[in-house]
């Protein structure tokens, strides 16, 4: 039996995997977490004993990033024990002492389902026995909270929110808004300039479906979008239609997809079977 997997987006159905696998403690290592990844917890785990260790500063769980009133649906079904560590970084998910999932994935939609993440799991009890008893250490250095505390927390992150979003709509802040805004389009600008310096969208898409059919296998124009778009989201942005520098970014990207593709037809690197893509042998 192979002691390690190399695991690719999605990552969720492994995750759902190991969350079953736990007999006993499941311990979790995240700085973010999601309302989408406490169900898949939910939905999976049967364990007695679940430890979290997370990152509750003001800055984090103030943000959407972080939904902590859904921390609280956790005691419904487990002896839940949560921590937290400002500079944590780390994402582990280990079950028991016997298999641990180290990966970039936080417990979020975007982590589990949307962005491209990669891990590893690992099955050797001695490796995976150091890492539970570092996480540990951690969790013990950590801010140790109880379900009342994270109940108080979570009504006054509640007014702070509101809070905020009064504030955003007073008059004054709407002006410095739209000055931020125009501040941050011509970063947008900037980072976009620089993306084609030295290169065309064309042969940025023309790389990019030769390495999904590569790393993929055969796929049809629709099952590449979805693809592209989530390793370009700033050439392939469907709120906008920018031209720098003659190039287009947003809205026209898939036109831009089959003119890359046809290139590629042309060349003689790839070619169409029925309605899939595939690279020439």
């Amino acid at each position: 039996m192979k002691f390690y997997e190399f695991v690719q987006s999605p990552l969720e159905d492994k995750l759902s995997q190991i969350l079953k696998e736990a007999e006993d403690t499941l311990f979790i290592a995240t700085p973010f977490i999601k309302d989408y990844g406490i169900k898949v917890i939910l939905d999976n785990a049967t364990v007695g004993n679940l430890r979290i260790l997370t990152n509750l500063d003001l800055t984090n769980i103030a943000s959407l990033g972080f939904d902590i009133e859904s921390l609280l649906k956790l005691w419904s079904k487990f002896d839940v024990h949560i921590s937290s560590l400002g500079k944590l970084h780390a994402k582990t998910y280990i079950a028991d002492n016997k298999i641990a999932f180290l990966t970039s994935a936080n417990l979020t939609r975007g982590g589990l389902r949307e962005n491209y993440e990669y891990g590893i799991i690992l099955r050797d009890r001695e490796i995976v026995s150091i890492m539970i008893s570092d996480m540990n250490k951690y969790f013990g250095l950590g801010n140790i909270f109880d379900r009342k505390t994270i109940e108080d927390i979570k009504n006054d992150i509640k007014e702070i929110r509101e809070l905020r979003q009064k504030i955003e709509k007073s008059i004054e802040l709407k002006n410095l808004n739209r000055f931020l805004k125009q501040k941050e389009d011509n970063l947008k600008t900037k980072f976009l300039r620089n993306r084609i310096k030295g290169k065309t969208i064309n042969s940025i898409f023309a790389e990019t479906i030769r390495y999904l059919l590569e790393t993929k296998g055969p796929l049809s124009t629709e099952e590449l979008h979805p693809f592209i778009q989530n390793i370009h989201p700033d050439i392939c942005d469907d709120s906008i239609d920018r031209v720098i520098d003659g190039q287009h970014f947003g809205k026209k990207w898939k036109h831009l997809v089959r003119n890359a593709q046809q290139y590629l037809k042309r060349k003689g690197i790839i070619h169409l079977e029925g309605e899939k893509w595939s690279l020439e042998n």
